[in-house]
């Protein structure tokens, strides 16, 4: 009988543990609900019909780029925007130089961003290809695109105006001839 009452408070206390251990876990939980109402959302794409507002930077030759730049080469400019740090923008890469092959410099820009040692690998890859800026996270480039997340492609008229903005080339209007 002893063995009995020692089996049902063994149950007993172990049922009291395994609650306490519950309750413990439930309020952790809250605390992190709560935790996580407060972060914000990552930055999304700067949506069509926004215009740029005035900025100025340099590309890699030296040459001085801003809003006006956009549309100098007849027609809409495609922006192609990587970050060194970005693995998804590594893959991106061949794929935007590949669709803005038969545009021209001119129609092109593309915007390096994060320093390090790919950016070398970034700038050389489009170099031939687009009107190339590499600048760090705090630039006026990227800031005058409202500091999207990566890789980003958009679609900028004449008027510094974005026309289209997608996360892939696939999504975005490419002229077909240029």
């Amino acid at each position: 009988m002893s063995f009995l009452v020692a089996a049902v408070v063994f149950v007993g206390v172990l049922s009291a543990l395994n609650l306490f251990l519950l309750l413990a876990v439930v309020r952790r939980l809250r605390e992190h609900a709560n935790a996580l109402r407060h972060v914000t959302a990552p930055p999304a794409f700067t949506p069509p019909g926004t215009r740029l507002p005035d900025f100025t930077a340099t590309d890699t030759t030296g040459a001085p780029v801003s809003r006006a730049t956009f549309g100098a080469g007849g027609g809409a400019t495609v922006v192609g925007m990587f970050s060194t740090d970005c693995t998804a923008c590594d893959e991106h890469l061949p794929e935007f130089a590949e669709r803005i092959r038969h545009l021209g410099r001119d129609r092109v820009m593309a915007l390096v961003v994060g320093g390090g040692p790919k950016e070398e690998t970034f700038t050389t890859a489009l170099a031939g290809l687009a009107t190339v800026v590499a600048e760090e996270r705090d630039g006026r480039t990227y800031a005058a695109f409202g500091r999207p997340p990566f890789p980003g492609f958009y679609l900028v008229d004449g008027e510094g105006v974005v026309t289209a903005s997608a996360h892939s080339t696939d999504g975005l209007p490419i002229p077909a001839n240029a």
